[in-house]
């Protein structure tokens, strides 16, 4: 039997936990300021103060910015119950490079297992168990490579820490420019289309390189449906923050895509869904 806990009740864990306890074997609990209904059967629910009560094999942690990872992975009780345990310790969250690399130094001292497995997918992938995970693994563990089987389709394995973060950030703003690219040409297809409006947004949704983008944002844009987002803008307005800690401060394209996301948000709120950026009065 192995032991999880789960960190944070979020859009993410909301999809992941279900598939962990759906698992023959496998054994869940929440740790959760705010969440003190289990949120599904067989899932027990445990405040941050009661953390030294229970006894994980795998723990992971998925946290909205850095600040909230190095919070709980640098709590001494749960660094105790760590190092009594070598638990092994899982990272979702996408971090700075820097905190990545610290992270597995932190990790390494408490003597467990660190894998840093930042994901793409969404909410959507989470909710059905087809998340991707790019990961650095410090060592071979056959529990941890259970729990991730039970909500990842496909695993990307990289073999330095912090390089799956690296990718991490640069995938994510290299998806918020091509998003954001949405802005400058859609509006002008609508305009000079007309009613053929509806056989370019056809063939952008279903022909082509564009394919995969449009197929899942462009209706999101045309309709301005930002809320119950699958990614909130705040989330990413952080990576390209961090993004910049890889990519350099004078990436001109990074700077005129994040300055986007900035205004964005500041106009929709950091709850909206990312495609709020493709707005055209956030351009």
């Amino acid at each position: 039997m192995i032991h999880v806990l789960v960190s944070g009740y979020g859009v993410m864990t909301r999809g992941i936990i279900p598939h962990l306890a759906r698992q023959p074997g496998i054994t869940v609990s929440l740790l959760s300021r705010h969440q003190t209904t289990p949120p599904c059967p067989g899932v027990a629910t445990v405040a941050p103060d009661n953390v030294s009560t229970v006894s994980p094999d795998v723990i992971i942690g998925c946290f909205e910015d850095e600040e909230r990872s190095h919070e709980f992975w640098t709590n001494p009780q749960l660094q105790r119950l760590i190092s009594e345990r070598h638990t092994s310790c899982i990272e979702m969250s996408t971090l700075s490079h820097g905190w990545a690399v610290k992270w597995h130094e932190v990790m390494a001292s408490l003597g467990a297992t660190s894998v840093e497995s930042p994901v793409t997918g969404s909410r959507v992938g989470a909710a059905n168990g087809s998340l991707s995970a790019f990961v650095y693994q410090s060592a071979p563990d056959i529990a941890v490579d259970r729990v991730l089987d039970a909500f990842i389709s496909k695993r990307y394995e990289f073999h330095a820490p912090g390089n799956a973060t690296r990718f991490k950030l640069v995938y994510n703003a290299w998806g918020a420019a091509i998003l954001h690219s949405l802005t400058a040409f859609v509006p002008t297809l609508e305009s000079i289309l007309g009613d053929d409006f509806a056989v370019a947004a056809d063939v952008v949704k279903n022909d082509g390189w564009m394919a995969p983008v449009c197929a899942s944002k462009l209706d999101r844009m045309i309709d301005q449906k930002y809320d119950d987002p699958d990614f909130a803008i705040k989330h990413m307005v952080k990576d390209l923050r961090y993004a910049r800690d890889v990519l350099g401060t004078s990436n001109e394209l990074l700077n005129m895509v994040s300055q986007a996301f900035v205004a964005a948000e500041k106009i929709h709120g950091g709850s909206a869904d990312y495609t709020a950026v493709t707005a055209a009065k956030a351009s």
